[in-house]
């Protein structure tokens, strides 16, 4: 059966339920497999509802998938998996396959599609990438059936073309009336069952109590009669469903037909408890009809490869191979399901299973550091700072360290205990920063008045840089010149290194010294170099603009070397005087000389004086507008959820919980800088979560 029976609610309902009750299909390729919460416990509940408690599925798991193709079947799920639709450009669903173990000696491969309604060009990409997947993944002359929304508008479109050249169209199914199309409103063929030209050759009618149908059947709840044949449909049931029911039939023969005893189970498996690295057995007793098949399953949905046996052995049990186990077990007239048996694995060493992320803050922000870890309960984690000092209180999985300064800034880590061992996680860093978004103008200059020294011919002045970029910038072989009012005589400060992201640096000009005597002047903070080619100089780095006639003195100040003879300057000093206002020119000069205040030979950036600052502003410190974030990775631990948030990289994102979507019902649990990995530790705890990334303001 090919079967997107779905309203516009995109979840299966009691309608479309009650049509797989009265049409009784052994296999369906189901598109927008949905229900309920669609957790692996509500998608079993569906499939014992509509079909019976033997029947197995497949359904697309895959990050992002919101209405995701599968596979439902009588009969053992031995292989199954999901392609990728690369015609989405943000695909919410791919192609589902799944390899099914028939009767006798042939296996079914199935896919079940859902080809996209944006154009026919695109349906036909979809059937050429399809055609070369199963050309390439699946056994050539297998019995291959490709079936589910087509979503075409005629039997001629390219995509139909293509599916010919390979699967059979013919004959094509039709309701009581002979009407072939399938769309709600009964105007379009939308839905096939499309069998590879190997398996026509077993092709058979549809046969119900009352009548068959010889090509296949088009179930159309208002026109099919007698509904009697079908119990418990009921006559409007398909017009709720975007798509009509298509049925084909192949007779299959049987290995032994001289018995018609479906399985049945003597001795079940048994719940079992090890250390970790044991051997693990579980086995079932089973009778009925030969031959019989088997196939076992992890935590109820996930087919285990290879395990096809009445035995089912777990070697070297891990921490992820805990979880129940099952087994299904089929002949030709029937299947079973075993009873659950779980698997706890006991005294395993902490294993980290997401490592702690570099972090970013601002000064006075926050930032948080988590690490994920599976082993034996309980678990007991101790942060550190710069390797080997211990963080009081720092004890659970995370820390958060709330109004950063830059004496936080530095690596972290946390090391993970519990009765069995402990392992020391990977080191991460916090940088602390001003945050500012790229702007046009590389570097800021601003010009300070100055005093102090009264007798020089040069006032003590100043040329504030700022980087407003998140890189280091290279100054090599830059110089801060400045020109008198006269604009007939220069100071220079010479440049090297670097300048710091989002950091701003005041450069003082002052008169006296030794003309000619370089003097270089390491800076700690940014890295940078200067040398006097007259006077001295001092250098302040800061990530918060320096501001009032004061600028030395300023509470913001990080950093501060002064050098020089006749004063002394410390990072308290007064720079008195106020912001002069008939300084006429500063100039950031790269690679050139220089000769007087109209000369703008190789000048990089030309700076007018500003009004005074006393109580001005930060020079030029824009916002930041970050991205929306992307989630991604998720990862399950023991009782706990995982996965990162990106966005611009810096911006602040809180990450938000609720129960359902209804709305209004948001709780914020967590706020840190992307990029960053959010561990729900209790995730357990609750039925359901659904979770958001948003970023702060």
């Amino acid at each position: 059966m090919s079967a997107n029976l779905n309203g516009n609610a995109q979840t299966y309902q009691p309608f479309a339920l009650r049509i797989f009750q009265g049409l009784k299909p052994d296999v369906v390729a189901i598109q927008e497999f949905n229900y309920n919460g669609s957790s692996p416990a509500d998608i079993r509940s569906m499939v014992d509802t509509a079909f019976g408690t033997n029947f197995v599925y497949f359904r697309e798991t895959n990050s992002g998938y919101s209405i995701p193709n599968g596979v439902i079947s009588r009969y053992p799920i031995v292989n199954s998996g999901s392609w990728p639709d690369a015609e989405q450009s943000q695909p919410n669903r791919g192609f589902a396959w799944a390899q099914i173990d028939l009767p006798g000696t042939n296996d079914l491969y199935i896919v079940s599609v859902h080809l996209l309604t944006s154009s026919a060009t695109a349906r036909g990409n979809e059937a050429a990438a399809l055609k070369n997947l199963i050309q390439a993944n699946f056994p050539a002359g297998a019995w291959v059936v490709v079936a589910g929304d087509f979503n075409t508008d005629s039997r001629t479109e390219s995509a139909m073309v293509t599916f010919d050249s390979f699967l059979s169209d013919n004959p094509i199914p039709a309701d009581n009336n002979g009407d072939a199309d399938t769309s709600q409103n009964r105007n379009h063929p939308h839905d096939y069952v499309l069998p590879s030209f190997a398996f026509t050759n077993v092709e058979t009618a549809s046969v119900f109590s009352s009548h068959s149908f010889p090509n296949g059947l088009v179930f159309d709840s208002t026109v099919y009669t007698p509904l009697s044949d079908v119990s418990p449909v009921q006559f409007g049931d398909s017009t709720n469903a975007q798509h009509m029911a298509v049925i084909k039939d192949f007779l299959v023969s049987g290995a032994d037909s001289s018995s018609t005893n479906p399985p049945s189970l003597s001795a079940q498996p048994l719940d079992r408890g090890v250390p970790v690295g044991s051997n693990v057995l579980f086995s079932v007793t089973a009778s009925g009809a030969t031959p019989l098949s088997f196939q076992w399953y992890f935590n109820t949905n996930t087919v285990l490869a290879g395990a096809t046996n009445s035995a089912l052995t777990v070697t070297n049990a891990q921490l992820t191979n805990a979880g129940t186990y099952s087994v299904i077990v089929t002949n030709n007239f029937g299947g079973i399901t075993s009873s659950i048996a779980t698997l706890i694995v006991t005294n395993a060493a902490p294993v980290i299973t997401t490592q702690p992320q570099n972090q970013f803050a601002t000064p006075g922000g926050s930032a948080t550091f988590s690490v994920a870890a599976n082993g034996t309960a309980p678990i007991g984690y101790q942060w550190f700072f710069n390797t080997n000092t211990a963080i009081a209180g720092a004890i659970t999985n995370f820390i958060t360290i709330t109004n950063a300064q830059f004496t936080n800034a530095g690596a972290y880590s946390v090391l993970v205990t519990n009765s069995v061992g402990s392992v020391t996680s990977a080191v991460a860093t916090l940088t602390i920063s001003v945050q500012s978004s790229s702007a046009t103008n590389i570097v800021i200059s601003q010009i300070y008045g100055g005093g102090g020294n009264a007798s020089a011919t040069y006032k003590n002045d100043f040329v504030e840089l700022f980087n407003p970029t998140a890189s280091a910038i290279s100054v090599s072989g830059w110089s801060v010149q400045y020109a008198g009012a006269t604009g007939t005589s220069w100071q220079a400060a010479n440049l090297s290194g670097t300048i710091e992201p989002y950091h701003y640096y005041l450069v003082q000009l002052a008169s006296g010294g030794t003309a000619g005597n370089p003097l270089p002047l390491p800076d700690s903070t940014g890295g940078m170099n200067i040398s006097a080619s007259n006077g001295k100089l001092a250098l302040v780095a800061s990530t918060t603009a320096l501001t009032g006639s004061n600028p030395l003195g300023t509470s913001s100040i990080i950093d501060f070397v002064g050098f020089g003879t006749g004063n002394a300057y410390e990072g308290s000093a007064a720079a008195t005087g106020a912001p002069a206002s008939n300084n006429t020119t500063a100039i950031l000069r790269k690679n050139g000389g220089f000769a007087d205040s109209n000369d703008n030979t190789n000048d990089f950036t030309t700076v007018s004086p500003p009004a005074p600052r006393d109580s001005a502003t930060p020079p030029n410190n824009p916002s930041v507008s970050p991205a929306a974030a992307a989630l991604g990775g998720p990862s399950f631990g023991m009782n706990s959820f995982s996965f990162t948030v990106v966005g611009t990289a810096g911006s602040n994102y809180v990450i938000q919980v609720a129960s359902n979507l209804s709305g209004g019902n948001w709780v914020s649990v967590f706020t840190n800088a992307a990029p960053f990995t959010f561990t729900d530790s209790n995730a357990s705890a609750f039925p359901q979560e659904f979770y958001r990334a948003v970023a702060s303001p």
